[in-house]
């Protein structure tokens, strides 16, 4: 059987189209930083906060609260979330720049389709890039 949806065209490549693990925020402290010392945008279903990381690349973290649905639809969230910033970061530059970017999906987006939840990400990904390309 076919897959289909949002993750189908990287299904069945030999090699991983996960981001590597050193390009993810993973521990507590590294999203507080981000938290407290960086900037704040708003979209329809996600509030993104960004901050300089004194890298040379950049690393992203997730999250999604239980207000969102259960662990199922919670990880749907989250893993679309991934897969529109792995697509993102190459054409919007975000690899080149020294930033940690947090994803905070809101409890709406549980109900938003696939066509709904990538535009609304990929606008506020498209602020980031200009916003942190001016500084």
């Amino acid at each position: 059987m076919p897959v289909k949806g949002p993750l189908a065209a990287g299904a069945g490549a030999s090699e991983s189209q996960a981001l590597p693990k050193e390009k993810r925020l993973a521990k507590r402290r590294e999203f507080l930083r981000v938290y407290e010392s960086g900037r704040k945008l708003f979209s329809r279903y996600c509030v993104v906060f960004f901050a300089a990381n004194g890298l040379t690349y950049s690393r992203v973290g997730v999250t999604a609260t239980k207000k969102s649905g259960k662990a199922n639809v919670r990880n749907r969230l989250k893993r679309w979330t991934r897969e529109i910033y792995r697509h993102q970061r190459g054409p919007l530059g975000l690899d080149l720049r020294a930033i940690d970017i947090v994803v905070n999906v809101k409890p709406n987006a549980a109900q938003a389709s696939w066509g709904e939840f990538a535009p609304d990400l990929q606008r506020t990904l498209q602020r980031i890039a200009a916003e942190s390309a001016a500084r």
